[in-house]
């Protein structure tokens, strides 16, 4: 039987993330699907039922997976306004 292979590209897209990002991830150490690297080349070969069944394991089968508790909105950033520092502190003293 033979096994197809998937590039970099084919990978990154079924991802939903640039080549550049992949490759990043695969230098930072990341998670991903098993990969095959060929001694001597720079050239990475996915293994497709390999890279399919990797997604597949992170798929929601119902609604009801999901987390629907209602998430803290996060700080604004830079430089908080005076108001908001005046009643940080002015509550920190009750």
């Amino acid at each position: 039987m033979k096994r197809i292979y998937l590039s970099d590209k084919d990978v990154a897209d079924l991802l939903g993330v640039s080549i550049g990002r992949l490759r990043n991830k695969i230098v930072a150490g990341d998670i991903l699907p098993p990969r095959i690297e060929i001694p001597g080349s720079r050239r990475r070969l996915w293994p497709k039922d390999e890279v399919y069944g990797w997604i597949n394991q992170f798929s929601i089968s119902s609604s009801r997976d999901v987390d629907t508790r209602v998430r803290k909105m996060p700080n604004k950033r830079g430089r908080p306004r005076k108001i908001r520092t005046i009643t940080v502190i002015g509550s920190m003293g009750r």
